[in-house]
């Protein structure tokens, strides 16, 4: 029954044509706990996956490395002729260290309470990252953001995020476009979702609970909750 009154409603939001986040976080937050539930009933995200996130997440000398790791795990590079390709770990580190002041400046911040500097700041990072030689950069993109900034930024990609936020897995490959989209998706879902009181209560006790080892940041327990939604309606 549940099942059909959430595809009920997400229909009726994918008819508009303007993405109502609205009633996209509505319908993420009024059903959070069994969203959350499902998320780690799947029993997929685990091995590999989960250990180098981990990993990712300690900054230390190694860090570049993990992040380079974790999303090979996650799928971002794939063997053979098709498929999404990394670049060399050269490039990836060097476009790292062309960021360092820019990490600097938001090491402190939380997704909470970013201000329109902050997003200034988020631009550059993000359009300085090369770590995809597929033309989709937002992908591959806010992976490594998410390590390097898990308190601001998620990880974002077609399967969950586009396909619940937009009703699409299409991606226009272009940075300046990404960079838009990639915005518009914090600003108008992720932070909100941040500033729900009953979300940040729960959120809290969640990331204290080792029983959940992926809610490692407000923002990954919100991309967490996108995932439960879309499996639990078996899309």
């Amino acid at each position: 029954m549940l099942k059909c009154h959430i595809k009920y409603e997400l229909n009726n939001i994918e008819r508009k044509k303007k993405i109502d986040f609205n009633s996209k976080i509505n319908l993420l937050l009024k059903n959070v706990d069994a969203n959350h539930k499902k998320y780690y009933s799947i029993n997929t995200f685990f091995g590999p996956s989960l250990f180098f996130h981990k990993k990712a997440l300690i900054k230390s000398g190694n860090q570049l490395e993990y992040i380079y790791a974790v999303l090979t795990s996650w799928g971002m590079h794939r063997m053979g002729k098709g498929g999404a390709k990394m670049t060399d770990f050269k490039t990836f580190s060097k476009s790292i260290v062309s960021i360092q002041k820019e990490l600097k400046q938001l090491k402190n911040k939380k997704l909470e309470n970013l201000e329109e500097k902050d997003f200034n700041i988020l631009e550059k990072i993000f359009k300085k990252i090369k770590v995809m030689q597929s033309k989709t950069k937002i992908v591959g993109n806010s992976k490594v953001m998410a390590h390097l900034l898990p308190n601001i930024v998620p990880p974002i990609d077609r399967e969950y995020t586009f396909f619940f936020l937009k009703g699409s897995k299409y991606i226009n490959n272009d940075i300046d476009k990404e960079w838009i989209i990639f915005k518009k998706f914090l600003q108008e879902f992720f932070m909100k979702v941040a500033n729900n009181e009953d979300f940040q209560k729960k959120s809290a006790n969640w990331i204290k609970n080792k029983d959940y080892p992926w809610d490692t940041s407000v923002p990954k327990i919100i991309d967490n909750l996108i995932i439960g939604i879309v499996k639990s309606m078996n899309f």
